[in-house]
């Protein structure tokens, strides 16, 4: 105990003591910052998931299925595949900050992402191959669907997400007549009417689409372009369960209660026009991806 004491004797304590205390110090601040980071990283996410702000990625298919007695459709969508995240997806952090500016970027009135050049068109292949590759196990008859990326007005749809619209050709085409929507078609709950609208702002950019491809007579693509013209709306070969039914009576939508909400977002679906294509010249990839193709 005295030789204890005798050292600590030694010690130039007017020189330990500031370095103890600003050590101590330094240590306390770290603590507390580490501590305030994280805690705001879990509050920023529990404000995320409240207010529905996520990085997921859904493939969902629609359906027109017939109605008993009536001559209406109801509209099912459903989801095909496991839901994944923008970082599963895609590995190039790029292209996962390029996805939610565009996903920033839709209304309701263009609902699909506004993919542009070299960057847009890798996007959109990945997504569209992603799903080819899931489908192509499926034991169900391949026939051709229509492929749309696409992020629904935050206004009218709770949850912010990423959401691959698949759909036949056929079905999509009648969406493009408006009254069409207004008097044929059900759906299973009072708030997927945004999803008819939708619908049928897609139909019309498809129409516009493949118009212009007429016009412009295009045929074939160099092996490397710059892609500043795509299409938007894609055809994949893919085999899905065909005979999905409704969960609930059909619902008449009262379109009438919605028009000043549609006219607020800029809707006038009386006089609906195509929404506008990516601009620029170029050539057009042929945009059918098999099942088979490998992802």
């Amino acid at each position: 105990m005295q030789a204890i004491l005798e050292w600590l004797s030694t010690l130039e304590w007017s020189r330990l003591l500031p370095e103890l205390l600003g050590k101590m110090l330094g240590f306390l601040a770290g603590f507390a910052a580490s501590w305030f980071l994280l805690f705001r990283k879990r509050l920023n996410a529990l404000q995320r998931l409240k207010s529905g702000d996520t990085d997921d990625v859904i493939f969902q298919m629609h359906r027109l299925c017939p109605i008993a007695d009536e001559d209406a459709l109801t509209l099912v969508f459903r989801n095909i595949a496991p839901k994944t995240t923008l970082e599963s997806l895609y590995d190039n952090p790029a292209a996962r900050d390029q996805m939610k500016v565009l996903a920033d970027g839709t209304t309701l009135h263009d609902p699909i992402l506004k993919t542009e050049g070299t960057l847009g068109f890798e996007v959109l292949n990945d997504a569209a191959g992603h799903i080819a590759g899931l489908m192509a196990i499926t034991p169900f008859e391949r026939r051709t669907w229509l492929f749309a990326m696409t992020c629904e007005d935050r206004q009218v749809v709770r949850k912010k997400c990423i959401r691959c619209f698949l759909i036949l050709p056929e079905e999509l085409q009648r969406f493009s007549d408006w009254q069409w929507c207004t008097t044929k078609v059900r759906v299973e709950s009072p708030w997927h009417w945004f999803r008819v609208v939708a619908l049928h702002r897609i139909a019309c950019l498809w129409e516009t689409q493949e118009s212009e491809k007429t016009q412009r007579g295009e045929s074939d693509m160099p092996l490397v372009n710059a892609q500043l013209r795509h299409d938007r709306v894609r055809k994949l070969s893919l085999g899905i369960f065909p005979d999905e039914n409704p969960i609930s009576s059909p619902h008449v939508v009262d379109w009438t209660a919605h028009a000043s909400k549609l006219a607020e977002l800029g809707l006038d679906l009386m006089t609906a026009t195509a929404p506008s294509e990516t601009p620029a010249a170029g050539h057009s990839r042929d945009a059918e991806v098999s099942a088979t193709e490998e992802t």
